[in-house]
């Protein structure tokens, strides 16, 4: 294995000057950095972890904590293109990633969320919600003050930084669009009331305000369909929505994409066909229904640049500890699709 002292005694200079051209301190003439570089090239060189760790307190890695299940497609696809901003920010800051997943079971006291942090592995945190941060974890964040962002929720902390969607607004939106191609009619797909999802609920508290500020002749609350996370009985849950409307909606508002197969194979199920007798409008924009032979009408996410946005104010706190609070809020725009037809 090669050593830092075999870099100092082919390049010919002393170890400590081998360790500051490693640790990129400026007091280290060109030439003699040169020859160090050239030392470490012909060696392949590579320090150790835990020497750069010990000698700059700092290991350039970050964590990213998140409840999402590698093994749930949808999902994973949300989380795959939050990595690809954060790892470009890592790639460019020679910052390594280190991932792990969040037990879904509530209170799993035999988790150590903090772990990686405590044993000098990572220097910071990214939490990718979509479920409230543990308050385990939250708890002990708090109280050791450590750099942590969230991206998909709003922690309510006057330190923790985050990054989200302006859902609200998106959900707003999502009602006008529909509404100016000819639809007076609209139902909701939503969650139970009881699942934790803010992003969910805010999209669907601007989509109601909508409906109202347009004047619709009917309560938009009784056009709304409740189903669980990834529920997969969403099919009968619209057929059932269905059998006891008597005016029938001509869309629906699926407020996040993974509802959307689900509630087609409920309408196709009622007899009825997409977007002929109902038109469909998801939410999130990575849903790939060719199946359907059509485009889905949707709000894709700036998931990419959210991933970018997060990495680089995580790496602001870590490099100053006495970094406000800082917040991003991205909009998300309507994308048309075959799937929302004018009428």
């Amino acid at each position: 294995m090669v050593t830092q002292k075999d870099v100092a005694n082919l390049a010919g200079v002393s170890f400590i000057t081998v360790s500051r051209v490693i640790n990129g301190e400026q007091n280290v003439k060109e030439e003699t950095r040169l020859k160090v570089q050239s030392a470490i090239d012909k060696l392949g060189y590579s320090p150790s972890f835990a020497g750069q760790v010990l000698n700059s307190g700092k290991c350039n890695t970050i964590a990213i904590l998140t409840p999402i299940p590698f093994r749930q497609s949808m999902r994973t696809f949300y989380l795959m293109e939050i990595l690809s901003g954060i790892e470009e920010i890592c790639s460019k800051n020679k910052i390594d990633m280190l991932i792990g997943i969040v037990p879904e079971a509530e209170n799993d006291s035999n988790f150590d969320y903090l772990r990686p942090y405590k044993q000098k592995k990572v220097d910071g945190i990214i939490y990718v919600g979509l479920k409230k941060i543990p308050k385990e974890m939250f708890a002990e964040l708090d109280k050791r003050k450590l750099p942590c962002v969230v991206i998909g929720d709003r922690p309510k902390n006057k330190l923790m930084s985050w990054v989200d969607t302006d859902n609200y607004e998106a959900g707003y939106n999502s009602a006008q669009q529909i509404w100016n191609h000819g639809h007076k009619q609209i139902a909701f797909m939503g969650i139970h009331k009881d699942i934790y999802n803010e992003n969910i609920n805010d999209r669907e508290k601007g989509f109601l305000q909508a409906l109202n500020d347009l004047g619709v002749k009917y309560n938009p609350e009784d056009y709304i369909i409740r189903t669980g996370l990834l529920s997969p009985t969403i099919d009968s849950e619209v057929q059932e929505a269905f059998s006891k409307w008597k005016k029938k909606p001509t869309a629906i508002f699926c407020s996040a994409d993974w509802m959307v197969p689900g509630t087609i194979q409920g309408i196709k199920k009622c007899g009825l066909s997409v977007p002929e007798d109902v038109s469909i409008v998801g939410f999130d924009g990575f849903i790939n229904l060719t199946y359907y032979y059509m485009n889905i009408a949707t709000f894709p996410q700036p998931l990419r640049e959210m991933g970018q946005r997060a990495t680089e104010i995580l790496l602001n706190h870590i490099k100053n500890p006495a970094q406000k609070k800082e917040t991003a809020i991205f909009k998300v725009p309507f994308q048309d699709g075959d799937s929302l037809r004018k009428i």
